[in-house]
């Protein structure tokens, strides 16, 4: 019983200590309620994807029954073309982690069903691209001479001022 509840403590900890420098993502599911299936209109998961921000740590979720997913280059992609993928998933429910940024291409198993529509193209960003930008840098220094207030004119000083707008 003791070596059980020391068990229990250690993976608490680890699960704590680790657990909060794990990112989780997003999960999206793909095509929303819709699933991943044959779509009713040739654009749907082009227009789904469209208000979507992919980052680097999200997580696609395909639901279907009775197809596949395959991850292709662009140019299989764009021409349905399914006998050379890069990943294939044959489930019912496959999850895929957004990995790098960059873009992702997938497309059906079943050629007539990505020739109908059912094929997907995101783009994923780092999390750090969204952060905000740095401020702009400060305007550079410019010499100001001041020479009146020396009764002999070759007796001048400078200083430097930043802001574009004083006059010399």
């Amino acid at each position: 019983m003791a070596d059980t509840m020391k068990l229990v403590v250690l993976l608490a900890v680890v699960i704590v200590c680790c657990g909060s420098t794990v990112s989780a993502g997003e999960l999206f599911m793909v095509g929303g309620s819709e699933g991943w299936a044959v779509p009713s209109e040739a654009d749907f998961y082009r227009r789904w994807a469209s208000d979507k921000i992919f980052q680097v740590g999200d997580i696609l979720r395909f639901r279907y029954k009775h197809d596949s997913v395959l991850m292709v280059s662009r140019e299989d992609y764009e021409k349905c073309y399914t006998a050379d993928p890069i990943l294939v998933y044959r489930g019912r429910n496959t999850h895929y982690r957004l990995n790098r940024s960059g873009y992702y291409y997938f497309i059906s198993g079943e050629l007539e069903h990505c020739e109908q529509g059912q094929k997907l193209a995101i783009q994923v960003t780092s999390s750090d691209m969204n952060a905000s930008p740095p401020p702009p840098p400060d305007p550079p220094l410019k010499p100001v001479f001041h020479c009146a207030d020396s009764e002999d004119p070759l007796i001048c000083y400078s200083e430097f001022r930043a802001s574009k707008y004083d006059e010399y």
